[in-house]
Formats: structure tokens, C-alpha cells, sequence
């Protein structure tokens, strides 16, 4: 059925693109606002908030949570469905948005479906 979503998404010979969109569906569910868009051929970025962006290629979505680990070093985790990217990554939403809560200056500008330029911030 087009349009539809499961909680058990087969990723298997879907391109980056298509499931960085299920991921922005995904989120939406959860009220979590994000911004799409492709780094190169294989590689897709879903831009949440300051600080909080998932990187998919077509098989897996990674991110950054916002907590460090134990060692106090970046972590870095995954999920192969969008489903449950999204409930994880809504509960870092909540983290992120209240340590920053305005990203305007950090965020990606994007401009029209293709060009997107980057804001960095403070080194």
C-alpha cells in the first residue's frame, strides 16, 4: 500500500533518500520537526536540531546522542527502521531543544530541493 508505514520496515534495496524520508514521516508522528537532505549519491542527512543529526545509506541510521558515554567521549548509535530511529531520536529531540533552545544559528539552511549550505558554529 503507497503511503503506508510499518514498525518493521525491510530497508533491504531502499535507497538513502527513501528511507530519510520514512525517518521524517517517522518523527512527524512523534512532533518532531526535521529537515531532509542528500550529502552525495549514498548518504542522506535528517537535520532535528542543534546538534542532533541522522545520516542514513539506505541500509542503517546512525546519529550522535546527545549524552556522552561513561568516559565522557561521543557515542554513537543505530537503528535499521525508521520507526524506531524515530522514538529514539524524539527522545533526544526533547534533550537538545532544552539545552538549546534556539538552534537558528546552527542549523542547515536549506534552498530549494538541492543546494543546501551549512552553518557552522562557534569552533
Amino acid at each position: 500500500m503507497a503511503g503506508s508505514y510499518t514498525t518493521s520496515v525491510d530497508v533491504t534495496g531502499v535507497t538513502a533518500l527513501a528511507l530519510a524520508e520514512r525517518l521524517a514521516v517517522a518523527l512527524a508522528r512523534h512532533n518532531v520537526p526535521s529537515y531532509v537532505y542528500p550529502l552525495g549519491k549514498w548518504w542522506v542527512a535528517v537535520s532535528v536540531w542543534r546538534g542532533l543529526v541522522a545520516h542514513t545509506n539506505g541500509e542503517i541510521i546512525w546519529w550522535t546522542p546527545p549524552h556522552p558515554s561513561r568516559r565522557g567521549q561521543a557515542l554513537l548509535t543505530y537503528a535499521l527502521a525508521p520507526d524506531s530511529a524515530a522514538k529514539r531520536i524524539s527522545d533526544h529531540y526533547l534533550l537538545v531543544r532544552a539545552r538549546h533552545p534556539d538552534p537558528s544559528p546552527y542549523l542547515a539552511e536549506i534552498h530549494g530541493p538541492q543546494q543546501v549550505n551549512v552553518i557552522a558554529g562557534p569552533a
